[in-house]
């Protein structure tokens, strides 16, 4: 069956009602998508698609197996801007390292086959002269070896600086043991931190920090600042007072994706429509307790950022 967004073979895992779900080269992987959602793509051009296959990625990224594709996902998905090159240029460096098939070997990519389309899914690219461009850059910056081809193929493997960057953007962050958590500071939400947040953390060993639980001299706006960048991660809890979005959090959860820190989006589930627009793209972790956020919480880590260091030790 063709993919509901590309129009290129795919398989249907399930269909039924009014839905169906997807595993899609193209596509990146699983989806579900309704059948409103599905009529509605038809509409979509090229950068459209992309946008949204960028967005099924990582929805994946943050632990989600099957992103579902509904019409509001499609209004969220028209809002969003196309990535930069440099963090296209570091998915294309961790596509070709997690997929070489060993050391001294090639792979390519730019020929009709799944591997080409997964490399199109992950680094945002519409076509060949994208994705070629992008190695090319790789290579020019001495990232990859190779031979490249005048329809836009390349046959290339990475070069010793090429894995010391793979390394660096794979193994270093996990050596921190921190994770930093961004909350509202209230007594309403005092037992999702002591029996939620913080013991999920714990539980996959690091150490949870929580800014207005650490003595310190400095300004408090430093002092975040200071232990985000310190963290192997940010979980951001958008539990709120009714219509009284948290500013702060939403701040500092940014803050830690300019950086490229892995963020993770938590929501009591009465707070859910007080979401902003701009951020209910990502896939948020929705509780109804305390025992229920820390259930989710750890199994979200474990997924989607691994054993922390303190845990392996």
């Amino acid at each position: 069956m063709p993919c509901a967004i590309w129009g290129l073979p795919a398989q249907t895992l399930e269909k039924a009602g009014d839905f169906e779900i997807f595993d899609s080269p193209r596509s990146g992987g699983k989806y579900w998508i309704s059948g409103t959602a599905a009529a509605q793509l038809i509409s979509f051009n090229d950068n459209a698609k992309t946008l949204l296959t960028s967005w099924l990625c990582e929805q994946r990224n943050a632990g989600v197996e099957i992103p579902q594709i509904d019409s509001k996902v499609l209004e969220i998905v028209k809002s969003r801007r196309r990535l930069t090159v440099p963090k296209r240029l570091t998915a294309a460096l961790l596509f070709i390292g997690r997929n070489l098939p060993e050391l001294g070997q090639s792979i390519v990519i730019g020929k009709d086959d799944s591997i080409t389309q997964r490399f199109c899914a992950e680094t945002e690219s519409r076509n060949l002269n994208e994705t070629s461009a992008l190695l090319m850059m790789l290579r020019d910056s001495g990232h990859v070896q190779g031979n490249f081809t005048m329809s836009g193929g390349a046959f290339v493997h990475l070069t010793a600086p090429g894995w010391h960057e793979f390394e660096n953007l794979t193994l270093r962050a996990k050596d921190l043991a921190q994770a930093f958590i961004a909350m509202w500071f209230n007594a309403a939400t005092n037992e999702a931190y002591v029996n939620g947040i913080a013991p999920a953390i714990a539980a996959t060993g690091y150490k949870p920090i929580r800014i207005d639980k650490k003595e310190h001299n400095n300004k408090i706006d430093d002092e975040i600042i200071a232990e985000i960048r310190r963290s192997r991660f940010l979980v951001a809890d958008f539990t709120c007072e009714a219509g009284k979005a948290r500013g702060g959090v939403y701040y500092e959860a940014g803050f830690a994706l300019g950086l490229g820190i892995p963020v993770i989006w938590t929501c009591k589930d009465t707070s859910i429509n007080d979401l902003h627009f701009d951020t209910r793209q990502y896939a948020h972790i929705v509780w109804t307790n305390a025992a229920d956020l820390f259930a989710q919480l750890k199994n979200r880590i474990g997924a989607t950022i691994g054993d922390g260091p303190l845990l392996r030790s």
